[in-house]
């Protein structure tokens, strides 16, 4: 059978039969604790269910959604089931979420720091593949709303939350001739423009991403090369090269990543893979796990073939990884839990920002600090979370964080009677009434502040004409207007006018 391209091959007949096209000699030797628990079914109709997705919602229950062929001729739709954890009921029946005239697939499943549930998935409702989305607002979900208009394929989309509340979708397109990762930025109010994140020779599909305990963005996806399918990595957030993650010599094809980190720091990629073991080939799910170096474990051995899988960690620290197999002669969903974790307590600062996020702040103003803990345990922790300038404690307070939270708090720094200088801005964290078993990332440091006199425009340590001269340049401004200049703004009220005149003038020929 010749090969072709990574997308034909999963339509349904491509994927039936490329589950019996390698003969593969390596064998593996792999740990046995994931092949210990059982495998359990989610989905038991005679419809065709792929690509699961799963996400966590705020009030604890678990979502997977998944798309489904029915009918015949076979059309797509997204639906989804709600774990509740009744010991009667724990499922919910299944939803559906799409109902157009074209194939709705491969969703994908988050949750946002203010607690709304976003679902992408690609659509050909319109002719040609393109990125939808819809929003559950805890009580109604928005209408399908269409994110591409290119008029290449945009495809495979994950979607992610982050700790500031942007939402960011990456999927595979082959916008430019071949397909490779793009991306956009949902900051609350508007799309940013798209971009790209590769740009080699080989077609990259199926991104999965996610944001670290460090705020660092990461993306897992597989690449062809030479028909040979790989899975690869990259820290977006410092534009790091793409790095190969599986590259092993009995696996032709590496195929759906699916990346999370857990509350212990420790970075999960799970995958499906073609391998022979012993005497049988076919797909099973395998995971890698870092913690200082990669290790590997298989996930699932049945007889059949189980493909497409996703992963993540609940706040009660047991991690989910749900797929698609071909037990029963039909494709169903399927999925396994761990064990909930010992009891641990770990919490640690994720980050420190000072607000206006810049170098410098002016006298006698209040600079904002946001300082955001995370409880990276198992179990809800009240932390005591203070926040200094220099040696000098600002403020102090006490919450309340669930597993796996982060959150953020606001801490006011006063600069009256400050003396101008440069200023070091950290936080640190501890939990009340139990020992840390990770104290190291207890603290935070952000940098640097430069506390400036009012009117020192240019930041040489002097108020004198060349100050003037550049309030004159921006005078009667206003923020968003094209001779706008924050450094001109003394008083932090968002326009340079009279009072900012006054400020200057009054600290003329002063130095620091």
């Amino acid at each position: 059978m010749p090969f072709n391209k990574a997308r034909k091959f999963r339509t349904l007949l491509g994927l039936s039969l490329l589950l019996t096209v390698f003969n593969v000699s390596t064998t593996f030797i792999y740990a046995t604790e994931w092949l210990s628990i059982p495998d359990t079914r989610l989905t038991w109709d005679i419809s065709l269910d792929l690509a699961p997705s799963i996400a966590q919602a705020q009030d604890g229950r678990i979502w997977i959604v998944w798309h489904s062929y029915e009918g015949e001729p076979p059309k797509a739709d997204i639906l989804y089931k709600v774990y509740n954890g009744s010991s009667t009921f724990p499922w919910s029946p299944i939803k559906r979420l799409t109902t157009d005239i074209g194939d709705d697939v491969n969703p994908s499943i988050t949750t946002t720091v203010d607690g709304d549930i976003w679902v992408v998935w690609y659509s050909k409702r319109d002719g040609n593949s393109e990125i939808y989305y819809k929003i559950y607002n805890g009580t109604y979900w928005s209408p399908d709303t269409r994110l591409t208009t290119d008029p290449n394929k945009d495809e495979f989309p994950s979607v992610m939350g982050d700790k500031d509340g942007d939402i960011w979708v990456v999927w595979s397109s082959n916008r430019t001739g071949k397909y490779t990762i793009q991306y956009q930025v949902y900051n609350g109010s508007s799309w940013q423009p798209c971009g790209q994140l590769t740009s080699g020779e080989e077609e990259d599909e199926n991104p999965s991403i996610m944001q670290a305990q460090d705020g660092k963005i990461w993306m897992v996806w597989e690449r062809d090369e030479d028909l040979f399918y790989k899975v690869f990595f990259k820290n977006m957030t410092n534009i790091e090269p793409d790095t190969i993650l599986t590259e092993n010599g009995g696996s032709i094809i590496d195929w759906h990543p699916s990346i999370m980190q857990a509350h212990d720091g420790r970075i999960w990629v799970t995958w499906d893979s073609f391998r022979l073991i012993g005497t049988l080939e076919n797909w099973d799910i395998y995971c890698k796990i870092y913690n200082g170096s990669w290790s590997e474990e298989r996930i699932t051995s049945d007889p059949a073939n189980d493909v497409m899988p996703t992963i993540m960690q609940a706040t009660d620290g047991t991690i989910w990884i749900a797929w698609t197999s071909t037990r029963f002669d039909n494709f169903d969903i399927y999925y396994k839990t761990d064990s909930p974790p010992q009891h641990f307590h770990d919490v640690a600062i994720i980050s420190v920002t000072p607000d206006p996020d810049k170098f410098y702040a002016y006298q006698d103003l209040n600079v904002h600090i946001e300082v955001v803990p995370q409880n990276q345990g198992v179990e809800g922790e009240f932390i005591q979370v203070n926040c200094y300038v220099n040696s000098t404690k600002i403020g102090s307070k006490m919450v309340h964080v669930i597993a796996g939270q982060l959150f953020p708090l606001d801490f006011t720094w006063n600069t009256s009677n400050v003396i101008p200088g440069t200023y070091t801005i950290f936080a640190n964290t501890s939990i009340i009434g139990e020992t840390d078993t990770d104290p190291a990332d207890n603290t935070f440091i952000d940098g640097k502040v430069h506390v400036k006199i009012p009117g020192d425009v240019n930041s040489d340590e002097v108020v004198d004409a060349s100050d003037l001269f550049d309030l004159g340049k921006a005078y009667g401004s206003e923020l968003g207007d094209p001779n706008w200049n924050p450094a001109c703004d003394f008083n932090g009220d968002e326009k340079i006018h009279s009072s900012d005149l006054v400020d200057l003038g009054e600290n003329i020929g002063k130095t620091m």
